[in-house]
Protein backbone atom coordinates (compact mmCIF):
# COMPACT_ATOMS: atom_id res chain seq x y z
CA UNK A 1 0.00 0.00 0.00
CA UNK A 2 1.82 3.20 -0.91
CA UNK A 3 2.15 6.24 1.27
CA UNK A 4 -0.28 8.45 2.00
CA UNK A 5 0.01 12.21 0.43
CA UNK A 6 0.17 14.76 2.99
CA UNK A 7 -1.66 18.08 3.31
CA UNK A 8 0.49 20.86 2.77
CA UNK A 9 0.35 22.87 5.85
CA UNK A 10 -0.43 26.68 6.00
CA UNK A 11 2.61 27.75 6.02
CA UNK A 12 4.07 25.45 3.58
CA UNK A 13 1.51 26.12 1.29
CA UNK A 14 2.50 30.12 1.45
CA UNK A 15 6.17 29.33 1.35
CA UNK A 16 5.66 27.45 -1.88
CA UNK A 17 3.60 30.10 -3.73
CA UNK A 18 6.11 33.06 -2.63
CA UNK A 19 9.38 30.64 -3.54
CA UNK A 20 7.81 29.17 -7.48
CA UNK A 21 6.40 33.23 -8.05
CA UNK A 22 9.83 34.81 -7.36
CA UNK A 23 11.42 32.05 -9.68
CA UNK A 24 13.61 30.26 -7.06
CA UNK A 25 13.99 26.32 -6.96
CA UNK A 26 13.79 24.46 -3.73
CA UNK A 27 17.20 24.52 -3.85
CA UNK A 28 18.45 27.68 -4.35
CA UNK A 29 16.10 28.57 -1.73
CA UNK A 30 17.26 25.82 0.85
CA UNK A 31 20.59 26.80 0.21
CA UNK A 32 20.35 30.53 0.78
CA UNK A 33 19.19 28.79 4.21
CA UNK A 34 21.60 26.68 4.71
CA UNK A 35 19.45 23.67 4.37
CA UNK A 36 18.52 21.19 1.39
CA UNK A 37 16.34 21.51 -1.17
CA UNK A 38 14.67 18.01 0.09
CA UNK A 39 13.86 20.29 3.26
CA UNK A 40 12.28 22.90 1.63
CA UNK A 41 10.29 20.18 -0.30
CA UNK A 42 9.45 18.33 2.52
CA UNK A 43 8.32 21.26 4.31
CA UNK A 44 6.40 23.03 1.45
CA UNK A 45 4.41 19.36 1.01
CA UNK A 46 3.76 18.70 4.63
CA UNK A 47 6.34 15.52 4.80
CA UNK A 48 7.95 18.18 7.90
CA UNK A 49 6.14 19.28 10.99
CA UNK A 50 5.27 22.94 10.19
CA UNK A 51 7.57 25.55 11.59
CA UNK A 52 6.41 28.20 13.97
CA UNK A 53 5.81 32.01 12.36
CA UNK A 54 9.55 32.52 13.38
CA UNK A 55 10.79 30.01 11.45
CA UNK A 56 8.88 30.43 8.52
CA UNK A 57 9.55 34.03 8.43
CA UNK A 58 13.03 33.16 8.54
CA UNK A 59 12.69 30.93 5.24
CA UNK A 60 11.17 33.75 3.29
CA UNK A 61 14.04 36.21 4.16
CA UNK A 62 15.78 35.40 1.26
CA UNK A 63 13.04 36.31 -0.91
CA UNK A 64 13.43 39.67 -0.04
CA UNK A 65 10.27 39.86 1.11
CA UNK A 66 8.37 41.09 4.49
CA UNK A 67 6.88 38.63 6.81
CA UNK A 68 3.17 39.95 5.88
CA UNK A 69 3.75 38.12 2.76
CA UNK A 70 2.82 35.03 4.57
CA UNK A 71 -0.43 36.19 5.66
CA UNK A 72 -0.83 37.86 2.29
CA UNK A 73 -0.17 34.64 0.17
CA UNK A 74 -2.52 32.32 3.21
CA UNK A 75 -5.57 34.66 2.82
CA UNK A 76 -5.48 35.09 -0.48
CA UNK A 77 -5.38 31.39 -0.98
CA UNK A 78 -8.16 30.61 1.19
CA UNK A 79 -10.28 33.43 -0.70
CA UNK A 80 -9.49 31.78 -4.23
CA UNK A 81 -10.24 28.41 -3.23
CA UNK A 82 -13.92 30.07 -1.94
CA UNK A 83 -14.64 31.60 -4.35
CA UNK A 84 -13.33 29.25 -6.70
CA UNK A 85 -16.30 28.57 -9.94
CA UNK A 86 -18.22 25.43 -9.73
CA UNK A 87 -15.89 22.75 -12.31
CA UNK A 88 -16.21 23.69 -16.04
CA UNK A 89 -16.17 21.54 -18.91
CA UNK A 90 -12.13 22.23 -19.05
CA UNK A 91 -10.71 22.31 -15.53
CA UNK A 92 -7.85 24.26 -15.35
CA UNK A 93 -4.74 23.43 -14.58
CA UNK A 94 -2.94 22.82 -11.55
CA UNK A 95 -0.15 25.41 -12.90
CA UNK A 96 -3.00 28.03 -13.86
CA UNK A 97 -4.69 28.07 -10.37
CA UNK A 98 -1.12 28.20 -8.64
CA UNK A 99 0.02 31.17 -10.72
CA UNK A 100 -3.64 33.06 -10.20
CA UNK A 101 -2.86 32.62 -6.38
CA UNK A 102 0.30 33.41 -6.10
CA UNK A 103 -0.12 36.61 -8.29
CA UNK A 104 -3.38 37.80 -6.34
CA UNK A 105 -1.36 37.50 -3.10
CA UNK A 106 1.21 39.51 -4.67
CA UNK A 107 -1.13 41.81 -6.06
CA UNK A 108 -2.53 42.56 -2.27
CA UNK A 109 0.87 42.58 -1.39
CA UNK A 110 1.73 45.75 -3.57
CA UNK A 111 -2.31 47.01 -2.10
CA UNK A 112 -0.46 46.57 0.97
CA UNK A 113 2.30 48.91 0.81
CA UNK A 114 0.69 51.66 -1.34
CA UNK A 115 -1.66 51.83 1.81
CA UNK A 116 0.71 51.83 4.69
CA UNK A 117 1.93 55.34 4.47
CA UNK A 118 -2.22 56.34 4.22
CA UNK A 119 -2.43 54.30 7.41
CA UNK A 120 0.46 55.98 9.22
CA UNK A 121 -0.40 58.89 8.15
CA UNK A 122 -4.15 58.55 9.42
CA UNK A 123 -2.84 57.63 12.22
CA UNK A 124 -0.88 60.21 13.11
CA UNK A 125 -3.37 62.37 12.85
CA UNK A 126 -5.43 60.60 15.01
CA UNK A 127 -2.51 61.40 17.23
CA UNK A 128 -2.31 65.01 17.20
CA UNK A 129 -6.03 65.43 17.35
CA UNK A 130 -5.76 63.47 20.85
CA UNK A 131 -2.45 66.03 21.52
CA UNK A 132 -4.08 68.47 20.60
CA UNK A 133 -7.36 68.09 23.15
CA UNK A 134 -5.74 67.30 26.08
CA UNK A 135 -3.85 70.40 25.68
CA UNK A 136 -6.98 72.58 25.25
CA UNK A 137 -8.36 70.68 28.45
CA UNK A 138 -4.84 71.55 30.14
CA UNK A 139 -4.92 74.84 29.02
CA UNK A 140 -8.45 75.70 30.62
CA UNK A 141 -6.88 74.88 33.49
CA UNK A 142 -4.02 76.81 33.22
CA UNK A 143 -6.95 79.67 32.72
CA UNK A 144 -7.98 79.51 35.98
CA UNK A 145 -4.92 80.04 37.20
CA UNK A 146 -4.38 83.61 38.96
CA UNK A 147 -0.60 84.31 37.93
CA UNK A 148 1.66 83.46 35.59
CA UNK A 149 4.17 82.11 37.97
CA UNK A 150 1.63 79.69 38.81
CA UNK A 151 1.12 78.72 35.54
CA UNK A 152 4.86 78.12 34.85
CA UNK A 153 5.13 76.13 38.09
CA UNK A 154 2.16 73.99 36.85
CA UNK A 155 3.88 73.61 33.66
CA UNK A 156 7.36 72.72 35.56
CA UNK A 157 6.02 70.05 37.53
CA UNK A 158 3.97 68.57 35.68
CA UNK A 159 4.65 66.33 32.55
CA UNK A 160 1.29 66.45 30.56
CA UNK A 161 2.16 69.87 29.96
CA UNK A 162 4.88 69.58 28.72
CA UNK A 163 4.19 68.60 24.93
CA UNK A 164 4.18 69.98 21.87
CA UNK A 165 0.50 70.53 21.57
CA UNK A 166 1.17 72.49 24.34
CA UNK A 167 2.91 74.79 23.33
CA UNK A 168 0.75 75.06 20.29
CA UNK A 169 -1.87 75.94 22.19
CA UNK A 170 -0.54 78.98 24.43
CA UNK A 171 0.69 80.63 21.39
CA UNK A 172 -2.88 80.14 20.03
CA UNK A 173 -4.21 82.04 23.20
CA UNK A 174 -2.16 84.32 22.86
CA UNK A 175 -3.57 85.38 19.72
CA UNK A 176 -7.15 85.03 21.16
CA UNK A 177 -5.71 87.06 24.12
CA UNK A 178 -4.12 90.20 21.59
CA UNK A 179 -8.01 90.80 20.20
CA UNK A 180 -8.78 91.66 23.92
CA UNK A 181 -5.50 92.43 26.15
CA UNK A 182 -2.20 93.15 23.75
CA UNK A 183 -0.23 92.92 27.35
CA UNK A 184 -2.45 89.07 27.96
CA UNK A 185 -0.87 88.17 24.22
CA UNK A 186 2.38 88.59 25.44
CA UNK A 187 1.58 86.88 28.51
CA UNK A 188 0.25 83.83 26.94
CA UNK A 189 3.33 83.59 24.08
CA UNK A 190 5.61 83.92 26.96
CA UNK A 191 4.12 80.73 28.61
CA UNK A 192 4.79 79.40 25.60
CA UNK A 193 8.01 80.07 25.18
CA UNK A 194 8.70 79.00 28.84
CA UNK A 195 7.71 75.32 27.96
CA UNK A 196 9.24 74.58 25.17
CA UNK A 197 12.74 73.89 26.77
CA UNK A 198 10.51 71.13 28.65
CA UNK A 199 9.12 69.40 25.34
CA UNK A 200 10.78 65.78 24.51
CA UNK A 201 12.78 65.14 21.23
CA UNK A 202 15.63 65.84 19.12
CA UNK A 203 16.64 69.71 19.21
CA UNK A 204 15.56 70.85 15.91
CA UNK A 205 11.60 69.81 17.42
CA UNK A 206 12.67 72.45 19.88
CA UNK A 207 13.81 75.06 17.38
CA UNK A 208 10.83 74.25 15.42
CA UNK A 209 8.57 75.23 18.37
CA UNK A 210 10.16 78.07 19.58
CA UNK A 211 9.94 80.02 16.69
CA UNK A 212 6.33 79.24 16.61
CA UNK A 213 5.92 80.73 19.40
CA UNK A 214 8.06 83.52 18.85
CA UNK A 215 5.55 84.87 15.49
CA UNK A 216 2.72 84.92 18.63
CA UNK A 217 5.46 86.89 20.81
CA UNK A 218 5.65 88.84 17.87
CA UNK A 219 2.10 89.39 17.18
CA UNK A 220 1.64 90.52 20.51
CA UNK A 221 3.82 93.76 20.35
CA UNK A 222 2.22 94.81 17.02
CA UNK A 223 -1.06 94.46 18.68
CA UNK A 224 0.37 96.61 21.49
CA UNK A 225 1.96 99.46 18.58
CA UNK A 226 5.49 98.62 19.06
CA UNK A 227 6.11 97.75 15.57
CA UNK A 228 9.92 97.73 15.98
CA UNK A 229 9.97 95.80 18.51
CA UNK A 230 7.83 93.22 16.56
CA UNK A 231 9.63 93.49 13.21
CA UNK A 232 12.87 92.31 15.15
CA UNK A 233 11.21 89.77 16.85
CA UNK A 234 9.68 88.15 13.69
CA UNK A 235 13.38 88.69 12.03
CA UNK A 236 14.54 86.01 14.94
CA UNK A 237 10.89 83.69 15.12
CA UNK A 238 11.81 82.98 11.34
CA UNK A 239 15.73 82.07 11.49
CA UNK A 240 14.49 79.61 15.28
CA UNK A 241 11.67 78.42 12.62
CA UNK A 242 14.10 77.34 9.48
CA UNK A 243 16.77 76.16 12.13
CA UNK A 244 14.21 73.34 12.80
CA UNK A 245 13.27 72.35 9.76
CA UNK A 246 14.93 69.08 9.65
CA UNK A 247 12.09 67.91 12.27
CA UNK A 248 8.87 66.64 9.80
CA UNK A 249 7.59 65.53 12.95
CA UNK A 250 5.31 68.36 14.04
CA UNK A 251 2.08 69.37 12.38
CA UNK A 252 2.16 73.00 13.17
CA UNK A 253 0.19 75.79 10.54
CA UNK A 254 3.34 77.43 8.64
CA UNK A 255 0.54 80.08 7.15
CA UNK A 256 -0.30 81.19 10.05
CA UNK A 257 3.25 82.48 10.82
CA UNK A 258 2.84 84.11 7.25
CA UNK A 259 -0.70 85.30 8.23
CA UNK A 260 0.75 87.00 11.33
CA UNK A 261 3.41 88.89 9.49
CA UNK A 262 1.57 90.10 6.66
CA UNK A 263 -0.31 92.42 9.54
CA UNK A 264 2.37 93.60 10.91
CA UNK A 265 3.38 94.85 6.92
CA UNK A 266 -0.08 96.11 6.53
CA UNK A 267 0.46 98.11 10.17
CA UNK A 268 3.98 99.39 8.39
CA UNK A 269 1.73 100.62 5.36
CA UNK A 270 3.97 98.14 3.37
CA UNK A 271 0.71 96.73 1.59
CA UNK A 272 2.52 94.65 -1.23
CA UNK A 273 4.58 92.82 0.90
CA UNK A 274 1.76 92.37 2.98
CA UNK A 275 -0.78 91.19 0.21
CA UNK A 276 2.47 88.74 -0.78
CA UNK A 277 2.45 87.39 2.54
CA UNK A 278 -1.71 86.62 2.70
CA UNK A 279 -0.91 84.68 -0.56
CA UNK A 280 1.61 82.53 1.27
CA UNK A 281 -0.64 81.76 3.76
CA UNK A 282 -3.27 81.15 1.95
CA UNK A 283 -1.50 78.71 0.06
CA UNK A 284 -0.23 76.51 3.09
CA UNK A 285 -2.89 76.88 5.34
CA UNK A 286 -5.76 74.99 5.95
CA UNK A 287 -7.73 78.07 7.30
CA UNK A 288 -9.21 79.58 4.84
CA UNK A 289 -11.32 81.99 6.02
CA UNK A 290 -9.17 83.11 9.12
CA UNK A 291 -6.49 84.30 5.67
CA UNK A 292 -8.95 86.08 4.21
CA UNK A 293 -10.33 88.01 6.86
CA UNK A 294 -7.30 89.60 7.27
CA UNK A 295 -6.42 89.85 3.51
CA UNK A 296 -9.51 91.81 3.72
CA UNK A 297 -8.44 93.71 6.82
CA UNK A 298 -5.20 94.99 4.13
CA UNK A 299 -7.37 95.75 1.96
CA UNK A 300 -9.84 98.15 3.88
CA UNK A 301 -6.54 99.71 5.48
CA UNK A 302 -5.17 100.34 1.76
CA UNK A 303 -8.69 102.49 1.31
CA UNK A 304 -9.92 98.99 -1.34
CA UNK A 305 -13.42 98.76 -0.04
CA UNK A 306 -14.63 96.70 -3.11
CA UNK A 307 -11.19 94.37 -2.76
CA UNK A 308 -12.01 94.23 1.49
CA UNK A 309 -15.68 93.19 0.20
CA UNK A 310 -14.55 91.01 -1.91
CA UNK A 311 -12.01 88.76 0.14
CA UNK A 312 -14.93 89.22 2.77
CA UNK A 313 -17.33 87.71 0.75
CA UNK A 314 -15.01 84.70 -0.06
CA UNK A 315 -14.40 84.41 3.57
CA UNK A 316 -17.83 83.88 4.45
CA UNK A 317 -18.78 80.25 3.78
CA UNK A 318 -15.02 79.23 5.23
CA UNK A 319 -15.81 80.73 8.43
CA UNK A 320 -19.84 80.23 8.75
CA UNK A 321 -18.54 76.39 8.21
CA UNK A 322 -15.90 76.65 10.22
CA UNK A 323 -18.07 77.69 13.50
CA UNK A 324 -15.55 79.95 15.41
CA UNK A 325 -17.56 82.98 17.10
CA UNK A 326 -14.53 85.33 16.84
CA UNK A 327 -13.69 84.83 13.18
CA UNK A 328 -17.77 85.11 13.08
CA UNK A 329 -17.65 88.16 14.96
CA UNK A 330 -14.50 89.75 12.59
CA UNK A 331 -16.42 89.01 9.20
CA UNK A 332 -19.93 90.80 10.41
CA UNK A 333 -17.77 93.63 12.08
CA UNK A 334 -15.32 94.40 9.22
CA UNK A 335 -18.45 93.92 6.15
CA UNK A 336 -20.28 96.29 8.25
CA UNK A 337 -17.09 98.58 8.17
CA UNK A 338 -16.87 98.08 4.51
CA UNK A 339 -20.53 98.70 3.74
CA UNK A 340 -20.42 101.98 5.95
CA UNK A 341 -16.99 103.11 3.70
CA UNK A 342 -19.13 102.56 0.48
CA UNK A 343 -21.88 104.84 2.17
CA UNK A 344 -24.62 101.43 2.09
CA UNK A 345 -25.51 102.93 5.87
CA UNK A 346 -28.80 100.24 6.41
CA UNK A 347 -26.64 97.26 5.41
CA UNK A 348 -24.06 98.46 7.63
CA UNK A 349 -26.33 98.81 10.25
CA UNK A 350 -28.00 95.18 9.86
CA UNK A 351 -24.13 93.69 9.93
CA UNK A 352 -23.49 95.27 12.99
CA UNK A 353 -26.42 94.66 14.55
CA UNK A 354 -25.62 90.80 14.27
CA UNK A 355 -22.24 91.63 15.20
CA UNK A 356 -23.18 93.52 18.58
CA UNK A 357 -24.47 90.45 19.39
CA UNK A 358 -22.08 88.39 18.86
CA UNK A 359 -19.68 90.39 20.69
CA UNK A 360 -21.84 90.74 23.95
CA UNK A 361 -22.16 86.51 23.49
CA UNK A 362 -18.08 86.31 23.38
CA UNK A 363 -17.43 89.07 26.24
CA UNK A 364 -14.04 90.78 24.59
CA UNK A 365 -13.93 94.13 25.79
CA UNK A 366 -12.13 95.34 22.79
CA UNK A 367 -14.11 94.13 20.60
CA UNK A 368 -17.00 95.75 21.70
CA UNK A 369 -15.42 99.09 22.27
CA UNK A 370 -14.57 98.81 18.51
CA UNK A 371 -18.10 97.55 17.65
CA UNK A 372 -19.44 100.69 19.91
CA UNK A 373 -17.06 103.11 17.65
CA UNK A 374 -18.41 101.43 14.78
CA UNK A 375 -21.95 102.07 16.18
CA UNK A 376 -21.29 105.78 17.14
CA UNK A 377 -19.75 106.80 12.89
CA UNK A 378 -23.24 104.89 11.73
CA UNK A 379 -25.31 107.20 14.24
CA UNK A 380 -23.68 110.24 13.23
CA UNK A 381 -23.93 109.42 9.53
CA UNK A 382 -27.37 108.62 10.46
CA UNK A 383 -27.89 111.87 11.95
CA UNK A 384 -28.48 110.72 15.29
CA UNK A 385 -26.04 113.11 17.36
CA UNK A 386 -27.03 112.39 20.70
CA UNK A 387 -26.27 108.60 20.75
CA UNK A 388 -22.97 108.97 18.22
CA UNK A 389 -22.29 111.91 21.02
CA UNK A 390 -22.17 109.27 23.88
CA UNK A 391 -20.38 106.57 22.41
CA UNK A 392 -18.10 108.22 21.47
CA UNK A 393 -17.36 110.04 25.06
CA UNK A 394 -17.35 106.22 25.86
CA UNK A 395 -15.10 104.66 23.39
CA UNK A 396 -12.39 107.37 24.01
CA UNK A 397 -12.44 106.52 28.14
CA UNK A 398 -12.40 102.87 27.56
CA UNK A 399 -9.27 102.86 24.81
CA UNK A 400 -7.37 105.17 27.13
CA UNK A 401 -8.04 103.87 30.75
CA UNK A 402 -9.09 100.37 29.75
CA UNK A 403 -6.96 99.65 27.21
CA UNK A 404 -3.89 102.10 26.68
CA UNK A 405 -4.11 102.26 23.45
CA UNK A 406 -3.57 106.02 22.37
CA UNK A 407 -3.23 106.20 18.81
CA UNK A 408 -7.20 104.41 18.91
CA UNK A 409 -7.77 106.94 21.81
CA UNK A 410 -6.75 109.83 19.76
CA UNK A 411 -8.75 108.76 16.77
CA UNK A 412 -11.70 108.40 18.75
CA UNK A 413 -10.88 111.27 20.09
CA UNK A 414 -10.78 113.01 16.60
CA UNK A 415 -14.08 111.40 15.74
CA UNK A 416 -15.76 113.37 18.92
CA UNK A 417 -14.09 116.40 17.44
CA UNK A 418 -15.99 116.75 14.30
CA UNK A 419 -19.01 115.57 15.30
CA UNK A 420 -18.84 118.49 17.85
CA UNK A 421 -17.02 121.06 15.65
CA UNK A 422 -20.26 120.34 12.60
CA UNK A 423 -22.80 121.05 15.60
CA UNK A 424 -21.08 124.38 16.12
CA UNK A 425 -20.48 123.10 20.02
CA UNK A 426 -16.99 125.38 19.82
CA UNK A 427 -17.34 125.03 23.46
CA UNK A 428 -17.15 121.33 23.84
CA UNK A 429 -14.54 120.75 21.67
CA UNK A 430 -12.39 123.25 23.89
CA UNK A 431 -12.86 121.10 26.86
CA UNK A 432 -12.25 117.76 25.05
CA UNK A 433 -9.19 119.27 23.79
CA UNK A 434 -8.39 119.79 27.19
CA UNK A 435 -8.39 116.35 28.45
CA UNK A 436 -6.64 115.13 25.18
CA UNK A 437 -3.97 117.53 26.17
CA UNK A 438 -3.68 116.33 29.43
CA UNK A 439 -4.24 112.12 28.48
CA UNK A 440 -1.51 112.56 25.03
CA UNK A 441 1.07 114.37 27.23
CA UNK A 442 1.19 111.55 29.77
CA UNK A 443 1.46 108.57 26.98
CA UNK A 444 4.15 107.28 24.77
CA UNK A 445 3.03 108.71 21.84
CA UNK A 446 5.50 109.31 18.66
CA UNK A 447 5.85 113.36 18.26
CA UNK A 448 4.47 113.88 15.43
CA UNK A 449 1.20 112.44 16.08
CA UNK A 450 1.66 114.46 19.75
CA UNK A 451 2.32 117.89 17.78
CA UNK A 452 -0.92 117.15 15.63
CA UNK A 453 -2.47 117.02 19.20
CA UNK A 454 -1.31 119.49 20.69
CA UNK A 455 -1.45 122.09 17.95
CA UNK A 456 -5.32 120.80 17.32
CA UNK A 457 -5.50 121.66 21.13
CA UNK A 458 -4.37 124.94 20.98
CA UNK A 459 -6.59 125.99 18.16
CA UNK A 460 -9.61 124.60 20.43
CA UNK A 461 -8.38 126.82 23.34
CA UNK A 462 -9.22 129.42 20.76
CA UNK A 463 -11.74 128.54 19.76
CA UNK A 464 -10.49 128.54 16.31
CA UNK A 465 -10.20 124.56 15.64
CA UNK A 466 -12.27 123.47 12.32
CA UNK A 467 -13.41 120.54 10.99
CA UNK A 468 -10.68 120.25 8.14
CA UNK A 469 -8.53 120.63 10.90
CA UNK A 470 -9.47 117.67 13.04
CA UNK A 471 -9.67 115.30 10.45
CA UNK A 472 -5.65 116.68 9.23
CA UNK A 473 -5.17 115.65 12.23
CA UNK A 474 -6.82 112.53 12.47
CA UNK A 475 -4.97 111.75 9.39
CA UNK A 476 -1.10 112.84 11.06
CA UNK A 477 -1.97 110.23 14.20
CA UNK A 478 -3.18 107.22 11.62
CA UNK A 479 0.45 107.57 9.67
CA UNK A 480 2.61 108.06 12.88
CA UNK A 481 0.24 104.84 13.82
CA UNK A 482 2.08 102.72 11.31
CA UNK A 483 5.26 104.41 10.92
CA UNK A 484 6.41 105.46 14.19
CA UNK A 485 7.12 102.76 17.29
CA UNK A 486 5.22 104.03 20.37
CA UNK A 487 6.02 102.23 23.15
CA UNK A 488 3.85 99.70 24.69
CA UNK A 489 0.67 101.28 26.58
Amino acid sequence: MGRREPTPTPFGEAIRRLRLELGWTEDELGEANGLSGGVIHNLEKGWRKEPVRGEAEEIIAPLKLPPAALDVSHEFGRWVRAAAPPPEPVAPEEEDVRRSVVAAGLIGLHVAKGAQPLLLRRARERRFARDRRQAEKRCEILRRLKTPQARRERIEKTEDYQTWAMVERLAHESERAAADKPAKAIEWADLALFTVPFVQGPDSRRRRLEGYASFYKANGLRVGNDLDASDEAFSRAWGLWRAGEQDGFLPLDEGRLFDREASLRRDQRRFQEALDLHQKALDRSPETGRMLLNKAATFEQMGDVEGSIEALQQARPHVEKAGEPRDLWVLLFNLSVASWHAGKLVESENLLSEARELAIRLGNQLDLVRTLWLSARLDFSLGHIAQATAALEQVFEDLVSAHGLPYDAALAGMDLAVLHLEQGNTREVKSLAQRMEIVFASLGIAREALSAILIFCEAARREEATVELARQTAELIGKAQHEETPSVG
